[in-house]
């Protein structure tokens, strides 16, 4: 599980921002515990959903972005070598001085039991600096520091096996942590695993929208008990879809029954309204990561989908009997009913789930939870006008009619 995420330098992230799932007191419910200890002491429980809000243009993609841009460079920084001009990280873009100093990332990570934290300074040319501190038995190990001349030490004994001779392997624009799980170091591994299995990232835009729905289409062509599984979440969504039949002769290609006037009627995927393919490929997506404990990133959740069904999206993860191996859900969105109760139930997100964006005049992204407000919002407090009418930030900075008025000046 994801406990936190540390960014800087990186897209349009200029100074350092940090991303948090672990719960607060203000937690209304839907925090699980961990094996962690806050100080060997207090255990440490993290939230299984976070939300980002904030206006377009806010940077709350590019949190999301940062975080796969670290999961990409982890992934592929042996394969930099073979590239004729590998793109290592995107700094900061729009303060010039920046371009020369390094991108830094750092995860904050529970695998297994066990916390690590890991992370790394890149330039376009070679790590900067990378470390991983673990705690095995709860208390501080640091496994590996590189330092900013490339020299890796090893200051205890946590880390067993041949190191110095990884780290006559590892290249100055490769991460060690990469190099190692590539040769199999059963430490490290995990780590690695971590990245490469239990992070994934959610589009809704073409093409990648496309690409997800062939990806959701192949999953339940191939396995035909994930088949059924998705097919229950479609019956429950009201879309009058009673099953997903598999064509036979034609690769990758599904049909959705329909109940018609007591009558089933299949009607070709590409046929059915974009609604329903999104949320075909989503619910997809989200009963693979629930399945697997994974960490799935979701930009714009509610492009396409109506807000009850967001909301149910989101109570999938918070549920603990749906959700039993500590999956997460990190998304965006717009869709301020997820602040408050939907027909009758309790807030559909806690207060600890809310985080919000805004970008400064200079053009940098800053993410602050909803939870640093003081005094902080109490557990019956109406976030969701509250934060409309700006009291939170988080908001265009646009009054009423303001567009309207512009285009009349403008067609005088």
């Amino acid at each position: 599980m994801l406990l936190s995420f540390r960014a800087a330098n990186v897209l349009s992230i200029r100074d350092e921002q940090g991303l948090s799932f672990v719960a607060t007191e203000l937690n209304d419910g839907s925090a699980r515990p961990t094996t962690i200890r806050e100080g060997g002491r207090r255990p440490v429980s993290v939230v299984p959903v976070v939300g980002v809000y904030g206006p377009n243009a806010s940077g709350k993609t590019k949190i999301l972005d940062a975080l796969i841009a670290m999961r990409t460079a982890v992934l592929r920084s042996v394969d930099w070598f073979g590239d004729r001009d590998p793109v290592r990280r995107i700094p900061f873009l729009l303060d010039k001085g920046l371009a020369a100093e390094p991108s830094f990332f750092q995860v904050d990570v529970e695998i297994g039991g066990t916390r690590y934290v890991y992370g790394f300074e890149l330039d376009d040319e070679r790590v900067r600096g990378e470390w991983l501190h673990a705690y095995p038995k709860g208390r501080r190990q640091v496994w590996f520091d590189r330092e900013e001349d490339g020299e890796i030490v090893f200051p205890g004994e946590g880390l067993r096996g041949d190191k110095q001779d990884l780290a006559r392997r590892t290249r100055r624009d490769s991460l060690f942590l990469t190099v190692a799980a590539t040769l199999n170091h059963q430490q490290l591994s995990p780590v690695f695993e971590w990245f490469r299995d239990k992070l994934w990232l959610v589009i809704p835009e073409s093409p990648d929208r496309e690409q997800r729905q062939l990806w959701a289409k192949r999953e339940v062509i191939r396995d035909p008990a994930f088949r059924d599984k998705v097919a229950r979440l479609l019956r429950v969504a009201d879309l009058g879809i009673t099953d997903i039949e598999v064509v036979q002769g034609v690769e990758d290609e599904i049909r959705l029954r329909h109940e018609a006037s007591g009558n089933d009627v299949p009607l070709d995927f590409g046929a059915e309204s974009l609604g329903t393919r999104s949320w075909f490929a989503l619910a997809a997506a989200l009963l693979r990561a629930l399945e697997g404990g994974a960490l799935v990133l979701v930009d714009e959740l509610d492009a396409s989908l109506h807000a009850v069904m967001c909301a149910e999206a989101v109570r999938m993860f918070n549920d603990p009997r749906a959700n039993t191996r500590g999956a997460q859900l990190l998304f965006t969105t717009h869709d301020v009913t997820l602040m408050h109760a939907l027909t009758g139930t309790d807030r559909v997100l806690d207060r600890d789930s809310i985080w919000l964006a805004e970008k400064d005049d200079g053009g940098a992204t800053s993410i602050y939870p909803l939870t640093s407000f003081r005094p902080p919002p109490r557990p019956d407090e109406n976030l969701f006008r509250k934060y409309l009418l700006g009291k939170y930030g988080g908001l265009p900075h646009v009054y009423p009619g303001h567009l309207a008025r512009e285009v009349e000046e403008t067609l005088a």
